[in-house]
């Protein structure tokens, strides 16, 4: 594995704030309608003449140090040695929501449907594939 880490790129001067990085990780993660992983975060919606517009898309960082694995009372965080990506162990998460509590980028969130915390995964078996996320 390469001794850069993987990210996702993201462009501010060129976003039009389309989501449709959202809606590529909906389908590519197979996540419930409404349920999305990655957001678009727009300022200056209202367009004032004297501010720019740009539109940010925000999703997991998987921190260096992640808040998120640190506070786990359940030990369901951990990095993945191969990827680099910090993820969720959905057999051992109880939805305590701590590390939700600890993430300075709200991305783990609650799933009602599964009782369990989820998040951005960074395309996990994308990467084991050698794909990008």
């Amino acid at each position: 594995m390469s001794t850069t880490p993987p990210a996702f790129v993201h462009d501010l001067a060129t976003c039009v704030g389309c989501h449709a990085c959202v809606v590529a990780c909906g389908l590519e993660n197979g996540t419930a309608p409404g349920g999305f992983w990655r957001q678009v975060v727009s300022f200056n919606e209202d367009r004032h003449p004297a501010l720019p517009v740009f539109h940010l898309s925000l999703a997991c960082n998987h921190c260096l140090d992640a808040p998120c694995e640190r506070h786990c009372p359940a030990l369901a965080i951990a990095r993945d040695a191969r990827t680099g990506a910090v993820l969720i162990d959905a057999g051992r998460c109880v939805g305590c929501r701590y590390c939700s509590w600890v993430c300075p980028y709200d991305a783990p969130r609650f799933e009602p449907s599964s009782g369990v915390m989820g998040k951005c995964t960074l395309c996990n078996h994308r990467l084991l594939d050698g794909g990008t996320p």
